[in-house]
């Protein structure tokens, strides 16, 4: 019964641009640590992000940054069985994380409070992180980084004792889930992907010299209308930056960028067939990152 529940949040829909982290250290079927930190992301907060979590740029003036950080979060996660509820965002935002600050990623397996509470109480009307902690009566504060992880660890202990489990190996295992170890779940960026036919013509503008861009060698999909410029237009700019850019959601998608309007309505829960087709995804471990046009704009100027 020894874990650690992790939860990140972010300061827009870049998933490097932490800025609160809450971890649970479980030891013995029991909580032992606990440790929450504001993250300075370096980055502007969206205004649908803050809504969500209450972070402002203000809060996060005198935090630590990520990379400040790492040597101590590292300690507790290196080696170690991780939890997240939705894990494979939180998967995502440590390895973007990491990526950005050029740092090797640890070495452990990880599984999910959300899928696993899918097997253990199937006949919730669904699953999230909030349902689910109402339902076992754990008291929650959702999207405070801390109480989130917490409430992820609460749901892995009550899990273990409906099911007599005594191991998150052992639950997962009787629930037919498999734990992920992060080293076998390397994106795919090839630049070889071949076009599809509608963005087949549009070709680099110039030189490529910043091999360390995000959308260097990755493969981009668009969805929904974009506000500040063309779909072409967008192709052309994360093609100057070393991108591919497709039409459909696959195994080799890196980015779904999605138009401003339709980021309201995901935040909103109304989704897209590609944007169901990328949680998906990335609910099975993909890393797949969903970026808003703001950022994307950002990203590509």
């Amino acid at each position: 019964m020894n874990f650690v529940a992790i939860d990140f949040e972010t300061a827009n829909s870049v998933r490097s641009s932490v800025c609160s982290i809450g971890i649970v250290k479980v030891k013995n079927g029991k909580i032992q640590e606990e440790l929450h930190t504001l993250i300075n992301p370096l980055s502007e907060f969206h205004y649908y992000n803050t809504k969500i979590h209450g972070i402002t740029e203000y809060m996060v003036h005198d935090a630590p940054t990520f990379e400040e950080f790492w040597p101590r979060f590292k300690g507790f996660i290196e080696n170690q069985t991780i939890i997240a509820h939705n894990a494979s965002f939180d998967i995502g935002v440590l390895r973007d994380s990491l990526g950005r600050i050029h740092e090797t990623e640890p070495n452990f397996q990880y599984g999910c409070s959300y899928r696993i509470a899918k097997k253990v109480w199937p006949n919730l009307y669904n699953h999230k992180l909030s349902t689910v902690a109402n339902y076992l009566s754990i008291s929650l504060k959702h999207h405070d980084a801390l109480e989130d992880a917490r409430a992820s660890a609460k749901i892995i202990l009550e899990a273990m004792k409906k099911t007599r489990t005594s191991s998150i190996q052992e639950l997962s295992s009787l629930h037919k889930l498999k734990l992920i170890s992060l080293a076998s779940k390397q994106p795919t960026r090839s630049r070889k992907s071949s076009q599809d036919s509608s963005l087949k013509g549009i070709v680099p503008e110039h030189i490529i010299t910043n091999t360390k861009h995000p959308f260097y060698g990755a493969n981009i999909v668009f969805t929904g209308k974009m506000m500040s410029m063309t779909r072409s237009m967008a192709a052309q700019y994360a093609v100057n930056c070393g991108a591919t850019c497709k039409e459909r959601v696959d195994l080799a998608t890196n980015f779904l960028i999605v138009g401003e309007q339709d980021l309201y309505k995901y935040v909103q829960g109304i989704k897209s067939l590609k944007m169901k087709k990328a949680e998906e995804m990335m609910e099975q471990g993909y890393p797949i990152e969903i970026v808003g046009e703001q950022d994307f704009v950002r990203l590509v100027k």
